[in-house]
């Protein structure tokens, strides 16, 4: 394969799920790590991608954000196999809160637990939460056209008049700093909200958002239970250990 052509091919699959791994790429293309290694700087330098620990991700500032629509098919797989994770958390007549994102969306599906009452901020969310028979609140505020969010100082005073058995969180990145980040500091505002007013928090991460760094952190209470859920291809990653020493981590 010529290099131009891998260039393409390359770019390409990241834009589909947003990080590969060397060995993935090396299987994809039917390269050498040595060329795959070259063509992977050669890129770098170019501002198409990061070299990242273990691989590469999309060229990304600290405010960038996709579509909801250009995010959904993104790591569908890990995303589901977290969401049946996530969804196995709720107990009959919990009252949860559900965040806006593609990876929290992908639960509802699975929620088996009876009498229970769901808020969100996701505009997504709420027609499949109601198709399940479930007692749906959504917040108010203004909504964010890329994501579908509701955010603001209404969204945020809404929350605070909530508490919550069981908080669902969807995340942009979270660094092996522990730092947990967002492009929108609008959205980690209320993030964090959320998880203030909840008894236990869990945050959905597939394999793509381990590593990056955004624009707003998102700080997580001290004084409550907290766990981040992920799929098995990320309990993989040779620099997972980093991360366990911020916060519990687990998948199936």
């Amino acid at each position: 394969m010529i290099t131009q052509k891998r260039f393409e091919l390359i770019i390409q699959l990241l834009k589909e799920k947003e990080f590969l791994t060397l060995q993935e790429i090396i299987d994809l293309t039917g390269c050498s790590a040595s060329t795959i290694r070259r063509d992977l700087s050669k890129l770098q330098k170019m501002g198409k991608l990061q070299r990242v620990h273990g691989g590469a991700t999309l060229k990304t500032t600290a405010l960038s954000e996709p579509k909801m629509s250009e995010k959904k098919e993104r790591n569908l797989q890990e995303k589901r196999e977290i969401a049946k994770i996530a969804a196995a958390q709720i107990e009959d007549r919990d009252c949860i809160y559900i965040d806006a994102g593609t990876s929290t969306y992908e639960m509802i599906e699975h929620i088996t637990a009876q009498e229970i009452v769901a808020v969100t901020n996701g505009l997504t969310h709420v027609e499949a939460l109601l198709q399940r028979g479930i007692k749906t609140l959504i917040i108010g505020g203004d909504v964010k056209a890329s994501t579908l969010a509701s955010v603001g100082p209404r969204a945020i005073e809404t929350l605070k008049h909530y508490h919550f058995d069981k908080v669902f969180i969807g995340m942009n990145g979270m660094n092996t700093e522990g730092k947990l980040t967002t492009p929108d500091e609008q959205e980690a505002y209320v993030k964090e909200t959320a998880m203030k007013v909840g008894h236990h928090i869990f945050v959905l991460l597939d394999s793509s958002k381990f590593g990056p760094t955004y624009f707003a952190c998102v700080n997580v209470p001290k004084d409550v239970p907290f766990e981040i859920l992920t799929s098995t291809k990320a309990l993989k990653r040779s620099d997972m250990k980093a991360y366990r020493n911020h916060y519990s981590i687990r998948g199936v």
